[in-house]
């Protein structure tokens, strides 16, 4: 079953009803504007999603696929179009461990709860390039393949399932943790750190919008229709076995023609949840500060699971990727107490574009960046 090489990691919906809103001494996401631009600067060089020179190449070929925040946290900050609406995918993913650690550190969750592996599973669809997988085999669980866990009556910890959603992207603890939680704790968290107006993922009801396209709404209607449509799909998945039997199946149909998987892969991608660069960078900063409050130790431990660098920076990254977009972000965490963040969400490249080198060119991008004035002002002069 060739599903890996889908490397589909999406994300949706919208939330409904009332949502939590950000305290009001919370100001929404922003960035000041850029300083002047260098009067020598050079020429732009190649479009290329797989390198951090081609990155600054797409930035000024085409700026509507680019959005892009560097702040290197001691008074430099340089941005290009960081309000714009793009494809979020798997970096959204931040929201979710923000709003588990406040839930921790207000009691109403506990990392040690044991969880259900097979609970855990009922959110799983196995078209995200491996990652379920490569999180049962670092917790030593014995699998069929692609298929998940041998044992579903196996147990791990809440806090092992958040951990496989920030170190693997696993979407079915994403998924699992949003059921938890409920969609106020998400839009509450996302808000105390400026991001007002959460397009909330479901990641599992995007892939199955995907896989049953004729249950969804058209990939041209708006997010605050696909949204509902596609949560709903998701639940349906999660507590009715035949329907997951039969959307898996699907799946293993649509992926035997891998070519046309990927285009049609590529248009619904650009239906999925958005966010923008500020938004992402807002609640990074907040996390990784602390001024996120009560429950942000909780999140930055689990955003910051490396041990510090022998400069003593932590770094941490989590990024998220479609056929034909690929999304970034970054924190350094410096000895001095400066933090210093960046963000990258990118569009429009071939949906063949292998993805991991993909995230290897943002991320390098961005280390330079948040790291060096020389590359903040190449960055300025693609801007």
């Amino acid at each position: 079953m060739a599903l890996a090489v889908a490397l589909l990691v999406p994300v949706a919906c919208s939330p409904g009803g009332d949502v939590a809103q950000a305290p009001a001494s919370v100001p929404a996401a922003s960035v000041p504007a850029n300083p002047p631009r260098p009067a020598d600067c050079a020429p732009a060089p190649a479009a290329d999603p797989t390198t951090a020179e081609g990155w600054l190449g797409i930035t000024a070929a085409t700026p509507d696929d680019v959005g892009l925040v560097v702040d290197d946290g001691r008074g430099a900050v340089v941005s290009h179009a960081p309000g714009a609406q793009m494809p979020i995918a798997s970096a959204a993913k931040v929201v979710h461990v923000a709003a588990y650690g406040r839930a921790v550190a207000e009691g109403r969750l506990r990392p040690d709860e044991q969880v259900r592996v097979g609970d855990w599973e009922n959110w799983y669809l196995a078209a995200d390039a491996g990652a379920h997988v490569g999180a049962l085999d670092a917790l030593g669980i014995p699998r069929d393949g692609l298929q998940g866990a041998l044992d579903p009556n196996r147990t791990v910890t809440l806090q092992q399932v958040v951990a496989a959603m920030v170190q693997f992207s696993d979407n079915a603890a994403a998924d699992l943790l949003r059921d938890r939680l409920g969609d106020q704790e998400l839009v509450g968290a996302a808000a105390s750190g400026g991001w007002r107006d959460l397009d909330l993922p479901s990641e599992l009801g995007a892939q199955l919008a995907l896989v049953r396209p004729q249950e969804a709404p058209p990939l041209s209607a708006p997010r605050s229709v696909r949204g509902p449509a596609e949560l709903a799909m998701a639940q349906r998945f999660a507590s009715d076995p035949a329907y997951r039997e039969d959307s898996r199946r699907r799946l293993a149909a649509r992926a035997e023609d891998i070519e046309a998987f990927l285009l049609e892969s590529e248009r619904w991608a650009r239906s999925t949840s958005t966010g923008s660069a500020a938004q992402l960078a807002g609640l990074w900063r907040a996390v990784i500060s602390g001024s996120f409050g009560p429950g942000a130790d909780v999140a930055r431990a689990e955003l910051e699971p490396d041990a510090p660098r022998p400069d003593g920076q932590v770094r941490a990254i989590k990024g998220g990727s479609f056929p034909g977009i690929g999304t970034m972000a970054l924190s350094v965490r410096r000895p001095d107490g400066t933090i210093g963040i960046g963000v990258l969400l990118g569009r429009g490249f071939a949906p063949g574009t292998a993805l991991d080198e993909v995230a290897t060119g943002q991320l390098r991008l961005l280390v330079q960046a948040v790291e060096g004035p020389a590359a903040r002002s190449r960055v300025l002069c693609a801007a």
